[in-house]
């Protein structure tokens, strides 16, 4: 998805992982400030790539990934639980006031692009999947890979049935696991991957288009948000 031509208008998993370390190191710089110099990042959020719906190569694309297949299913890539957190460098409700006003500076030191251009981006992701979902190729490939998938056992009429129908279980079951494997040689032997994202790719190009204006103020104001962290995080953070 991060290949998509929309997706260049909006922020990325780096930009979102030097947010969070902007964010956290503005409000461990306001505690310290404020007197709690024991303060070390309590309950702040890990800084890591936030998780999304394309964690795994399933979707209305099929399944991309034989090895993904044969060890995930449908559930995605479990995460490491984040480490419990250290006693608090302070308690009462001075340091409580304090969390909560130096988390308000953070966020109003690092703003953030205007609501209306996140919102045009992810309204035309949605109506470019929505075209996409009634293309007559893809309908044609979606056809292609139902019948294969009937023919290996697991019969289905569109790839989003199978997460549906198996993560329910708490952890990927044998039969799961044949079901994903046979999604992925169906999806290779229908060419629905393929036929799927350069459908996709061509309606979004085509609402690129015709929202030119508004998507170039966005794609600005998300390459000054990114510069701007990069401009915190190497001055250090200061206040």
């Amino acid at each position: 998805m991060t290949g998509l031509p929309l997706s260049a208008y909006r922020a990325d998993d780096r930009s979102a992982v030097k947010e969070i370390r902007a964010r956290n190191a503005l409000v461990v710089s306001c505690m310290h400030r404020a007197g709690f110099a024991a303060f070390t990042g309590d309950g702040l959020q890990p800084v890591q790539p936030p998780d999304n719906a394309t964690a795994l190569p399933a979707g209305p694309w099929g399944y991309l990934g034989t090895q993904a297949a044969a060890t995930l299913g449908f559930h995605p890539p479990k995460r490491p639980l984040p480490r419990p957190d250290t006693a608090p460098a302070g308690s009462g409700d001075a340091y409580d006031a304090t969390r909560v006003d130096c988390d308000r500076q953070a966020a109003e030191r690092l703003g953030s692009p205007p609501a209306t251009g996140a919102d045009l981006v992810s309204r035309l992701f949605d109506e470019s999947t929505a075209a996409t979902a009634g293309d007559a190729r893809v309908v044609a490939a979606t056809a292609r890979w139902g019948a294969c998938m009937a023919s290996a056992g697991f019969p289905a009429t569109a790839p989003e049935e199978l997460p549906r129908q198996y993560r329910a279980a708490p952890e990927p079951t044998p039969t799961e696991l044949a079901a994903a494997r046979a999604d992925a040689g169906c999806t290779t032997t229908s060419d629905l991957a393929a036929v799927w994202f350069a459908a996709l790719t061509g309606y979004q190009r085509q609402l690129i288009d015709r929202n030119a204006q508004a998507l170039t103020a966005q794609q600005e104001a998300v390459r000054a948000q990114d510069a701007k962290l990069t401009r915190l995080l190497a001055g250090e953070v200061d206040g």
